[in-house]
């Protein structure tokens, strides 16, 4: 009887190293890791260091991992650990139009990214066609929107045709764990009514967790000074001994006295000198008998 010769026991480990060997059957990735008994993939770190100035204008920019983590923790009334966080990836999705890609969108990837110890995040871009039917503008085409997203180092998938209002086949077919919202979007009146019934059915469903919500602040600079601009505009620029521009507020005071008009016909009409008197010329005399031109 002739006995079947299986490939691995023909080639060696070195020769296995230039081919791609593919498991029998339609075996996930996931359960093959978890076969060899690997721990899930967890984000690496190595975050560059925000700017002094990016700390005191976005209010979120500094959360830890371990900040984020506690605070998705304390929202789904669960202690760290107690649901096996450091055992499994969690699928989490945000939604948005994302055009531009702003800071504010940014950041909430973040905190969605670190939410958990391993996360895959999926992030879906509304189309333009969805977001002109629910009259959402948008200035950057579909695919720049999703090239930009694809390229954010938080991103793991991007899904291009999103739904604009969630539902649960969606969440399924998708398996997302939970869905990233923004603490204060269920009173933001700039969000759509029916986008608002997805995160309500997806807090029904338990499958919401918040992130902090970027608050932007812009700081007055120390050396500001709001004269200084009222002072720059009524100074007199002198060069050369020359006077040059008229103070605003003198300009002001006087162009109720001085019309436009009257100077235009001061320019046309030059100034004329009186004639020399002739000695043959009589001696005028005005009404009080003093003589003019003697």
């Amino acid at each position: 009887m002739r006995r079947s010769i299986d490939a691995l026991s023909v080639l060696s480990t070195d020769d296995l190293a230039d081919y791609d060997v593919i498991s029998d059957g339609p075996r996930s990735l996931e359960s093959s890791i978890a076969d060899l008994g690997q721990a899930p993939q967890r984000f690496a770190g190595g975050e560059p260091p925000p700017l002094p100035s990016a700390r005191e204008k976005f209010d979120t920019v500094g959360l830890t991992a371990e900040e984020i983590q506690a605070h998705v923790q304390r929202s789904i009334g669960a202690p760290p650990g107690s649901r096996g966080d450091e055992a499994r990836t969690w699928r989490v999705y945000v939604d948005g139009v994302f055009g531009p890609l702003s800071p504010k969108d940014v950041l909430q990837l973040r905190q969605a990214k670190l939410s958990f110890p391993a996360v895959h995040l999926v992030v879906g871009v509304f189309s333009d066609e969805v977001c002109a039917e629910h009259e959402s503008a948008v200035d950057v085409p579909h695919e720049d929107r999703c090239e930009v997203v694809r390229h954010c180092r938080w991103v793991d998938e991007v899904v291009p045709d999103a739904p604009w209002t969630l539902h649960e086949r969606f969440l399924r077919a998708r398996h997302i764990d939970y869905v990233a919202i923004d603490e204060g979007t269920s009173i933001d009146p700039d969000i759509d009514r029916e986008r608002l019934k997805g995160y309500d059915l997806v807090k029904s469903l338990r499958k919401a967790i918040p992130t902090r919500k970027t608050n932007m602040s812009t700081p007055m600079p120390k050396s500001f000074d709001p004269f200084k601009k009222a002072a720059e505009k009524d100074a007199v620029q002198v060069s050369g001994g020359t006077v040059r521009g008229v103070p605003t507020r003198l300009a002001t005071e006087t162009s109720d006295v001085v019309s436009r008009a009257d100077i235009q016909e001061a320019l046309d009409t030059p100034f004329e000198e009186p004639p020399e008197p002739t000695p043959f010329e009589e001696p005028k005399v005005d009404e009080f008998g003093t003589g003019i031109g003697v």
